[in-house]
């Protein structure tokens, strides 16, 4: 007798799903298919029943798919705005198009096939939020001069932007075209687990049952996404919008809370020393009433304050991320920003370590050098953004690459994945008389060589020669695929897609080869055609991770693998154009100074790529963070995390430990009694309905939160610009911009609210069971 198949991922099958399914009464989420998920049994006899089926249940709605595309679209703009703000491309569009489901009532199918187009719409322009920014930092940043001189001289936004963009649409195609190969084999023959996605499977569950009176709680949430939005947008507007354009120093513009916290200083000490410009800072002596360096205390022997800093910055947008994250892994996260500013950059000022300069002027005329870090005023400063970002990014490289290197044992399976998807059972991808259930697998070496030509195109069409353009399309084929499987694979173990440490490989691959090998590109071209191909890859293996986690729960639901894949596809086009637009808007003022967001893993790449173009750079240091990452990794699995906290300062990292803290003592103290009161007396499945509501509501405060900082930083972005031009010098500009960003948001918030009252989510009530926000947030029996 042959052995049982064994699996890393499948869980035991229960007695009475065993039952089920033999029998055949098994069925959509049902109380035996909650009980046996990720079982492959269960899997398997769902593929089965959905092949029969799911013509029944499964119905492609245009009008639909064109509502999730349009929350898609405009949330690619709120995730451009947050990835570049602390390097995590979190967005909320995915809650907010569940819940316009929900609310307006569609079945679970269909709202799993809008939903697809939503999530491809905000993960289309991936690669112009981590990548792409690079270009910009060093073309123009003063923080990547060398001497005089920068590594990029110019760059012409819309050559580049047009190679960017289009390629990244048919990267993103290839990268869901490609998971077509896996879905069968990953998600049915042997499920990987994909943790949290649960949360998406009870939240369809719970659209399915009118009952319960989701609607009406879909409805509620909404406006609580509204209401917290524009609370969220009054709040950044009083800490942020220079209302008052002088002070006691000069003619700076600053903000009603800092007039506040100014006013309530002396010439040394006051509310002003501990903040800052939205930080809470470690106590500074002001200079005429106003905190020099943001807060920052300047090098003092002695004085503790100048070997670190600490603060919290006042953001809604981290609070909610942390809140997201949950405790766990925020403290990760904190964890590498503790190292750095409580030891590493410490040390770096005690031992008083010389750090390259790029800007130094040297013996001879020349620029570039090495600095005793004490010279600088603000000594913790240098030390953080020189030798300990550069442990950061060795880290975050290291976190990425031992991490799949961990999947090592599983890479021949993978190829035996490949075979087994060509060659074995493929399924029936046509139903004579009903249509297609899955797109064919035929489509996709088609598709393959459509998307080689187009690249070599756009490229040559972009200005680069043919040679580099037909070696990066082969790059791009053969990185999207075998890259993009392992990413996907970590993530099916996991729940986290390791973008930017696949990444951070092509770019090394292609740094490598245009900077060694005679292929007709100068310095210049080779680190240009790098980044550029370096973004294209980030969108198409952030679409393969996307679409997974949608045929994941079309599976248990009875939805066509044809309408995912047809969703994604459609999502792809307007989010990289509009995400791609918001991204390269705000890289050009990031790079010239106009805003300040931290943008980690686009720092971590213009350091990276500068380092392998010049041969700069403190290589110890890079090794040190490559094996500080792969400790990290090897022991809690969170390497490239933990180095993205030590890129961070803290207070960015902070606000999320005090997010994810919040939750878990939420959740521990006031949602656990509740929901274990209400399973004593209604029984389990009403428990948890309730307690996925009930978290829900929070998760819309969460993406208020987001939404709301993220409109009112590209609105800030915009006016920041224009304060630098010619307009900004005319006559009474403080009024006529004031009244501008008044008058512009009134409008905006009539066209929501004229759009949800027409879809019937305002005005409209049910006498459903719905959950008011003071019962969600205490979570008390009453």
């Amino acid at each position: 007798m042959s052995g049982v198949k064994r699996s890393a991922y499948r869980q035991p099958v229960t007695p009475s799903g065993l039952e089920a399914i033999e029998k055949g009464t098994l069925s959509w989420l049902d109380e035996d298919m909650y009980n046996n998920l990720n079982t492959g049994v269960l899997e398997q006899y769902l593929e089965e029943k959905n092949l029969n089926e799911s013509f029944e249940v499964s119905h492609w709605d245009s009008k639909k798919v064109l509502i999730g595309i349009l929350i898609g679209a405009v949330f690619s703009g709120v995730t451009a705005y947050i990835g570049l703000k602390i390097g995590l491309a979190v967005s909320a569009a995915w809650y907010v198009a569940y819940l316009t489901g929900m609310a307006l009532q569609w079945s679970p199918s269909e709202v799993n096939i809008a939903t697809s187009a939503t999530t491809g719409a905000t993960h289309a322009s991936t690669g112009f939020i981590f990548t792409f920014p690079a270009i910009f930092l060093l073309a123009y940043s003063e923080d990547y001069k060398l001497g005089d001189v920068f590594l990029i001289s110019s760059v012409d936004t819309f050559q580049i932007a047009f190679i960017g963009i289009i390629a990244s649409m048919f990267a993103g195609f290839l990268g869901v075209m490609y998971f077509i190969i896996f879905r069968r084999v990953w998600l049915v023959e042997d499920p990987l687990p994909m943790p949290g996605f649960e949360a998406t499977l009870k939240m369809l569950d719970i659209s399915s049952d009118v009952s319960t009176g989701a609607a009406d709680a879909a409805r509620e949430s909404l406006k609580t996404v509204g209401v917290w939005t524009v609370f969220t947008m009054v709040f950044m507007f009083i800490i942020d919008y220079p209302i008052k354009w002088s002070n006691k120093v000069a003619n700076i513009p600053s903000s009603l809370a800092d007039w506040i916290a100014m006013t309530l200083s002396g010439d040394e000490w006051g509310a002003a020393s501990i903040y800052t410009e939205r930080w809470i800072h470690q106590p500074s002596q002001l200079s005429d009433g106003h905190a020099i360096a943001n807060g920052i205390t300047l090098y003092e022997p002695g004085n503790p304050f100048s070997y670190t800093f600490l603060g919290i910055e006042l953001s809604p947008t981290l609070l909610a991320i942390g809140w997201f994250m949950k405790f766990r892994v925020a403290f990760l996260v904190n964890l590498g920003s503790i190292v750095a500013w409580f030891y590493l950059i410490p040390l770096v000022v005690v031992m008083d370590v010389p750090v390259y300069d790029p800007s130094a002027p040297m013996p001879g005329g020349e620029f570039g050098g090495y600095v005793n870090v004490t010279e600088y005023p603000v000594a913790q400063w240098k030390a953080f953004g020189s030798i300990v970002r550069t442990v950061a990014i060795g880290s975050i490289l290291g976190g990425g690459i031992i991490g799949l290197l961990k999947m090592a044992p599983t890479f021949k399976g993978i190829f035996g994945d490949i075979a087994r998807a060509f060659t074995g059972e493929q399924g029936e991808e046509f139903i004579e008389g009903r249509g297609w259930y899955e797109w064919p697998l035929s489509h996709i070496p088609i598709f393959m060589l459509i998307a080689f030509g187009a690249m070599v195109l756009i490229f040559v069409l972009g200005g680069f020669p043919i040679l580099p353009s037909l070696i990066f399309g082969i790059i791009l084929l053969s990185t999207t695929f075998l890259l993009g499987a392992i990413a996907v694979r970590v993530m099916g173990e996991t729940g986290i897609e390791p973008v930017s440490g696949t990444s951070f490989i092509v770019l090394l691959m292609l740094l490598l080869i245009f900077l060694n090998v005679d292929v007709g590109l100068n310095k210049e071209e080779s680190v240009m055609i790098a980044l550029v191909g370096t973004t294209v890859f980030g969108s198409a293996i952030s679409m393969s991770g996307t679409v997974v986690g949608d045929y994941k729960n079309s599976l248990y639901i009875g939805t066509r693998p044809y309408h995912i894949s047809k969703g994604n596809i459609m999502g792809v086009v307007p989010g990289a154009i509009l995400g791609a637009a918001v991204a390269i808007g705000l890289s050009k003022l990031l790079a010239d100074g106009s805003i300040d967001l931290q943008a980690p893993q686009a720092n971590a790449f213009a350091t990276f790529t500068l380092i392998l173009a010049e041969g700069q750079g403190n290589w110890t240091a890079l090794g040190l963070g490559f094996l500080l990452g792969a400790f990290v990794e090897w022991a809690t699995g969170m390497g490239t995390s933990f180095g993205l906290g030590m890129y961070l300062p803290t207070p960015i990292t902070f606000p999320m430990l005090i997010g994810g803290a919040g939750r878990d003592w939420w959740e521990k103290k006031k949602l656990a009694p509740k929901v274990a009161a209400i399973r004593a007396l209604e029984g389990a499945g009403a428990a948890e309905k309730k307690r996925a509501l009930m978290l829900l509501f929070t998760f819309m405060i969460a993406a208020g939160a987001l939404t709301g900082e993220a409109f009112y930083g590209v609105e800030a972005a915009i006016l920041a610009a224009l304060d630098e031009s010619a307009i900004g010098a005319i006559d009474n500009w403080p009024t006529i911009r004031f009244a501008s960003f008044l008058i512009l948001n009134v409008l905006l918030g009539l066209l929501i609210y004229a759009l949800f009252r027409q879809a019937g989510i305002l005005g409209s009530s049910g006498d459903g069971d719905s959950d008011s926000g003071a019962d969600v947030l205490d979570a008390e029996l009453s």
